[in-house]
């Protein structure tokens, strides 16, 4: 598949991958104020996402890759800790979980993120890195794309009050759109010009700034604080540690989130819970810094001590009676999430299967590519300390996109693609 000439199998998986966001509306068809069964089943649970995974998992076998070889490529105390881990996920079905059957739905889901992560590891090594900036193009173009239908959707039906915040195509809460903003900037950044003599002005970097562009109006519009300031962050991290590529990290990426905090002021803001007022740090009696995240953790952490070792089980944490709040999907934080979901076992496992992968990682970091794709990678990390990064099914599929962009080496294709 590492050829100049995009095959078959390459094209599919970018389309896959890039349309994501957009097919994330049209496919629970998430649009105006009925919500049907089925379109709240698709949106709620997020299977889009999975559905994709599962197209470019074929995809991988299609060209010739296995479970099992993609498995036994793993460090064997990671072989050994997955399959435990997801073992040990199902005692709470035993022991009196809220809903039960969320358990192996989510043990599922899991298992696909992991195949799906394994393979575009692998197909990615066969991508040159040009066709790996064509990738990330075309997934910024993607984000572009879901705000143009939402956009068209508008003249069909305008919500009213809270329609804004929870009848947003493709995601349950606006909040949601965040995880878009990250993917399309990043990705947007990924795909600037290689070469450090071409000028910032020239035509290669228009269409990369205009996509990064319509990701952070999208993000300051909505009133997306948290996705925007992980992406400053990370950039941040990016200048310090990889001085080289300053000039379109800075110039574009700075300009960037510049234009749109000033555009953003100009436009209508629909909702309270939009526009960049919401950056604004709040006053007055009772303000709370933190959107009553910090009180959310301080009354999981009881919940997670009344249950340590197992945890309540995947997908529970709306299900806990809770005094203060209710209806959360998670705790706005990776680390209680996991505590409260699988327990102190659990975690330990999940470490244990992580780290090693973590620490065979190798990034070169030549690529501008790579260095946007740790960006995002940086980002979402940062993102999950105080939001649900890291518990949708789109940011993982980002992180495990941006993971394979970042650290997959090129090498030569093993074998003819038969899809060619």
């Amino acid at each position: 598949m590492q050829q100049n000439r995009l095959s078959a199998s390459q094209i599919g998986l970018i389309c896959a991958i890039a349309a994501c966001p957009v097919l994330m509306a049209i496919v629970p068809w998430d649009f105006g104020p009925d919500m049907t069964r089925s379109r709240y089943i698709v949106r709620s649970f997020s299977l889009t996402p999975t559905l994709i995974q599962l197209i470019v998992i074929c995809i991988g076998m299609q060209n010739g890759l296995s479970i099992a070889s993609a498995w036994r490529g793993l460090p064997q105390i990671t072989q050994f800790a997955l399959p435990l881990l997801a073992a040990l996920c199902m005692i709470p079905w035993f022991m009196g979980a809220e809903d039960p059957g969320r358990i192996p739905m989510a043990i599922i889901v899991f298992l696909v993120h992991i195949i799906f992560t394994l393979f575009l590891f692998e197909l990615l090594s066969r991508f040159s890195e040009a066709q790996r900036a064509f990738l990330a193009k075309c997934i910024a173009s993607g984000v572009a794309a879901y705000c143009a239908v939402w956009a068209v959707s508008l003249f069909f039906y305008l919500p009213k009050d809270e329609g804004w915040v929870v009848l947003v195509p493709g995601v349950t809460n606006v909040r949601g759109l965040g995880f878009f903003v990250v993917a399309g900037f990043f990705m947007a950044l990924a795909a600037l010009p290689e070469n450090k003599a071409t000028s910032f002005f020239s035509k290669n970097y228009v269409l990369p700034f205009l996509l990064a562009f319509i990701a952070c109006l999208l993000g300051f519009w909505t009133g997306s604080r948290g996705s925007i300031f992980a992406i400053v962050v990370a950039l941040g991290l990016l200048i310090l540690f990889a001085p080289r590529h300053w000039k379109p990290i800075l110039l574009c990426g700075g300009l960037v989130l510049a234009l749109t905090a000033l555009v953003s002021l100009a436009l209508p803001i629909p909702n309270p819970a939009y526009g960049i007022i919401r950056f604004a740090p709040p006053t007055g009696d009772g303000a709370d810094v933190s959107s009553g995240r910090v009180a959310m953790w301080l009354e999981a952490i009881p919940k997670i001590l009344e249950r340590p070792i197992f945890g309540w089980g995947l997908d529970q944490f709306q299900l806990i009676q809770f005094a203060s709040f209710r209806g959360y999907r998670q705790p706005h934080n990776v680390v209680l999430q996991s505590l409260i979901s699988t327990g102190f076992i659990g975690s330990a496992l999940l470490a244990v299967a992580v780290l090693p992968v973590v620490r065979r990682a190798r990034l070169q970091t030549g690529s501008l590519v790579r260095i946007s794709a740790l960006g995002m990678i940086a980002t979402i990390c940062i993102f999950a300390m105080y939001d649900a990064a890291l518990y949708y099914n789109y940011p993982l599929m980002m992180l495990a996109v941006a993971t394979a962009l970042a650290f997959a080496p090129v090498r030569p294709q093993p074998a003819r693609d038969r899809s060619g």
